[in-house]
């Protein structure tokens, strides 16, 4: 069995919609019998923990960040300081699972999105989570659960015809 470690990357004025994706995805992910997730988010600091030093750590532990991307994460300064340049940047040495969490801005060479742009985002080209409801929103969370599968184990080579 594979063990991963994904720290979640997101922003706070969009936890309703992030509680709501992982209500669906964190059982998704649980049910792998070849992969072993541990999971880490910012709410896991604990009491007297630096805000900044205790998540920033917690990057250079992860092998992947799962990035609950609206337009309101790319406007965070936190987020561009810190996390995109670890997870999607140029000089990004972390592994991204980025995800349309929200409606996105249409990505073009005029938006800065820190390097997000170069990357295949995750229910942009069917919808954001939040344009979904009801049993939509569980079979989003059970493909993403599979297409983090997928990434984390390689499996995006060639197939057989």
């Amino acid at each position: 069995m594979r063990s991963v470690r994904i720290v979640l990357s997101w922003c706070h004025q969009d936890r309703r919609l992030k509680e709501l994706l992982l209500r669906e995805l964190l059982p998704a992910l649980g049910l792998f019998r070849d992969l072993e997730v541990q999971w880490w988010e910012d709410s896991h600091l604990t009491c007297g923990e630096e805000f900044t030093p205790g998540i920033v750590d917690r990057f250079g532990e992860a092998d992947f960040g799962l990035l609950l991307l609206t337009s309101a994460y790319f406007s965070r300064p936190f987020i561009r300081q810190h996390e995109l340049p670890r997870f999607a940047g140029p000089g990004a040495d972390k592994g991204s699972l980025p995800v349309a969490l929200g409606p996105l801005p249409p990505l073009s060479s005029h938006r800065d999105l820190g390097g997000i742009e170069r990357q295949l985002i995750f229910g942009q080209e069917r919808g954001s989570f939040a344009e979904l409801s009801g049993v939509k929103r569980t079979i989003f969370a059970n493909a993403l659960a599979d297409a983090i599968r997928a990434r984390v184990l390689g499996l995006n080579g060639f197939t057989t015809l």
